[in-house]
């Protein structure tokens, strides 16, 4: 599925911290591709006062920026989906 409704627009939608077209839906409980979608779909209200993930710039950015940032056109979500299998990729890249 690709459209508008797609797991990156989601508010539900938690993308891998290193692989950003992978993620964890919070709604199902699963991992989704970013081109998903489903009838849980929900838009992301940005508030001042939370913090949110920015993928483009690994790192966390406060509401107001956020809110900057999504005007620009760059994607933003509440949090990163950080896999509990990270610890083996980190290990084996020695």
């Amino acid at each position: 599925m690709n459209s508008s409704k797609s797991c990156s627009t989601c508010a539900y939608w938690r993308p891998h911290v290193v692989y950003p077209f992978v993620g964890l839906c919070t709604a199902w409980g699963k991992l989704t591709m970013d081109d998903d979608g489903c009838e849980r779909h929900a838009e992301l209200k940005i508030d001042p006062s939370s913090f949110y993930w920015v993928p483009e710039l690994r790192t966390r950015v406060n509401g107001e920026e956020a809110r900057l940032l999504v005007k620009e056109g760059v994607k933003v979500y509440v949090a990163a989906y950080v896999d509990p299998d990270v610890r083996e990729e980190i290990y084996g890249a020695f």
